[in-house]
């Protein structure tokens, strides 16, 4: 009975082990994906995902509809300089809540770094990024966060698009399409 019951222990120890095992790298993988202040990709995985998709393109030997937007907050310097870090942190945090809610669930959405977020949009065309791209922006720009209850602010984003011309492409092209998109936004008047 000892060793039927010892038996038993050492294969439930086992088994527990495993578990929690299995438990912390989950843990420590989404750890490793995800922008610990927004709750989206960070822009390591957004990357690893992004060129897995392009790859996938690239295999196929077709050009799928993909599209990316770039986007950023604008004036976000003087949010943290006039109201302070911890409400800068809660402007990111609405923003992505607000954007991932006008996001489908086959999108990728990242903050790629500071105050600027990326997604890639499979399947779809330039005129229909657009149309996503003025859907977040007009959104974002409803919002309004109270800061203390006899203060409240708005904020803007700026944003560009590109569209994946064809499967040999690569990303950062794509990217630096997007961003130079952004920056026109931004020099035509933000928002």
């Amino acid at each position: 009975i000892y060793i039927s019951w010892n038996s038993t222990l050492k294969s439930r120890i086992v088994f527990l082990q495993h578990t929690l095992n299995d438990y912390n790298r989950q843990a420590f993988e989404h750890m490793a994906h995800t922008d610990s202040l927004t709750g989206l990709n960070n822009r390591r995985f957004f990357e690893y995902l992004a060129k897995q998709h392009v790859q996938e393109n690239l295999d196929k030997d077709v050009a799928l509809q993909t599209s990316l937007i770039v986007f950023d907050v604008d004036h976000f310097k003087n949010i943290n300089d006039s109201y302070g870090h911890d409400v800068g942190d809660r402007v990111l945090q609405l923003i992505a809540e607000v954007t991932r809610k006008e996001m489908r669930h086959s999108d990728v959405l990242a903050r790629f770094g500071g105050e600027e977020f990326i997604a890639l949009l499979e399947d779809t065309q330039l005129q229909d990024c657009l149309m996503i791209a003025e859907r977040i922006r007009c959104s974002i720009q409803k919002q309004v966060m109270h800061i203390n209850p006899d203060q409240k602010i708005q904020f803007t984003i700026s944003i560009g698009i590109a569209e994946l011309e064809s499967p040999q492409q690569e990303l950062e092209d794509l990217i630096k399409h997007a961003d130079i998109a952004l920056y026109e936004a931004k020099k035509a008047g933000r928002n």
